[in-house]
């Protein structure tokens, strides 16, 4: 049978290693914490962005627009990842039927020519936005490309 002077003396060695241990965590972990810092990894940066202008009412991919999405399937090419194409149509707030529409076609044109560039269309996402009070043209195709 185990006497409770047995039991104290287990219990104060048990308790001075565990002092011991967090002793030593205590010593290890600002090293630790600046090692776990240094490997985190960057957040990215945010998406380039290239805009396509349009004539109003228009829809058809011009010589400027065509040269612009060359470089960008170029650097596409170069980075992979994904493709957002967000177009736009019409005085902002309009959302009728017909701003959106105006506006879907122009993104499927953008679309089109990034596929014949190279760029596989199920990395090409679409939204036509209609008409949006932001700063930029109101006739115009955004592209993102992200991690540029």
């Amino acid at each position: 049978m185990t006497s409770s002077r047995e039991i104290t003396a287990c219990a104060a060695s048990g308790a001075a290693l565990l002092v011991a241990l967090i002793s030593l965590l205590m010593a290890l972990l600002p090293g630790a914490a600046a090692v776990r810092a240094a490997e985190a990894p960057l957040p990215p940066p945010k998406p380039a962005l290239v805009s396509i202008l349009f004539e109003d009412a228009e829809f058809e991919i011009g010589r400027t627009a065509r040269e612009q999405i060359e470089k960008l399937s170029a650097e596409y090419a170069r980075k992979g990842g994904r493709l957002e194409i967000r177009a736009f149509a019409g005085p902002p707030h309009d959302t009728s039927s017909n701003a959106r529409r105006l506006a879907l076609r122009r993104a499927l044109a953008v679309r089109r020519e990034l596929i014949d560039q190279g760029i596989v269309a199920q990395r090409i996402h679409v939204k036509a936005m209609g008409g949006v009070a932001d700063n930029g043209p109101q006739d115009r195709v955004d592209i993102s490309l992200p991690g540029s």
